[in-house]
């Protein structure tokens, strides 16, 4: 018999792509995960990944197995929430899934017109980067998770998950206060053509993003460090070392000393939530709540199609 807890591990590096990405995620230590992985391996009888110097990728096996994964789990997610619906008498529980900038903006607001508006629902919310939030929707480990998309970088979301468009937010040039383009009221994206760039990580789904951006505009950028802490990025372009392409929502935090200006052709990042189709009334009110406080900040039409990389 397969252990479940191996075949999260299994699931997770399958997302994450690395036993170092998915040590991470799960809490756990590399050589925590890969204890796990051998001993599923061991009961499974055939090599379910195939080890790089820096990454790990499913076997055909593997693969098969992930999928099945993915209809265990959410079978066992339904039994534990009939059971607790069963013992509570009906009371109800949500688990949300937010990516750090949203957590820090609209959602706290949600939360609490939600719990005002719905004071029998148990809601709990976790910070979930969006592919594996949306991977959790659709293993039933989660009620809903919040997504984002950039444009050129299109999100994943599969069969069976229901989408709703909550707002774009626009991504500005960040650029350092002495540059010359920082006195210009909005810059095109060409006029930065000759600087330096700072993107996010691999690890993100957004890392393709600035290159992509920057290629539509005509132009390769020259990448000179990669990050994922928005305050580590707007360090670097404050001491010149590039520019960077950021959303309004991961900028809350600005300092003084990085200009941050409009692109003359707009960017997108756009926000959506995902739920299970047929998903109960709760995660449908949930999500409609943050539907209403999102609307304020909405810059552009929600459900435009996000650009395709070239």
């Amino acid at each position: 018999m397969l252990d479940v807890r191996r075949l999260r591990t299994l699931r997770e590096v399958a997302i994450q792509g690395s036993i170092s990405a998915a040590a991470r995620s799960l809490r756990f230590t590399p050589s925590a995960v890969s204890q796990q992985l051998a001993r599923l391996e061991h009961e499974a009888g055939v090599p379910l990944l195939e080890r790089g110097p820096s990454s790990v990728r499913l076997t055909e096996a593997g693969r098969v197995l992930v999928e099945h994964t993915e209809t265990i789990l959410a079978s066992l997610n339904a039994a534990e929430a009939e059971m607790r619906a069963a013992a509570e008498r009906g009371s109800t529980h949500l688990l949300v899934a937010a990516f750090p900038t949203a957590a820090a903006t609209f959602v706290p607001t949600a939360l609490t017109v939600f719990a005002e508006r719905e004071p029998d629902v148990a809601i709990k919310l976790v910070e979930r980067e969006p592919v594996s939030g949306v991977t959790g929707v659709r293993a039933g480990e989660l009620d809903v998770a919040l997504v984002w998309e950039y444009d050129y970088v299109p999100a994943p979301v599969g069969d069976g998950v229901a989408r709703v468009p909550l707002l774009d937010d626009p991504i500005h040039a960040l650029l350092p206060a002495h540059h010359p383009a920082a006195s210009e009221p909005v810059v095109d994206l060409t006029a930065l053509a000759d600087l330096a760039w700072i993107t996010s990580t691999p690890r993100s789904t957004c890392n393709p993003f600035t290159r992509r951006a920057c290629r539509a505009a005509g132009f390769e950028p020259r990448v000179v460090a990669e990050t994922d802490d928005h305050r580590t990025q707007q360090r670097l372009v404050a001491e010149g070392v590039g520019a960077a392409l950021e959303s309004d929502l991961s900028l809350r935090e600005l300092r003084d000393d990085v200009a941050v200006r409009p692109l003359t052709k707009p960017l997108q990042r756009r926000i959506f939530a995902v739920h299970r189709e047929g998903a109960s009334a709760a995660p449908i009110r949930f999500v409609e709540v943050l539907a209403e406080v999102a609307k304020p900040r909405l810059r552009a039409v929600p459900d435009t199609e996000p650009v395709e990389a070239a």
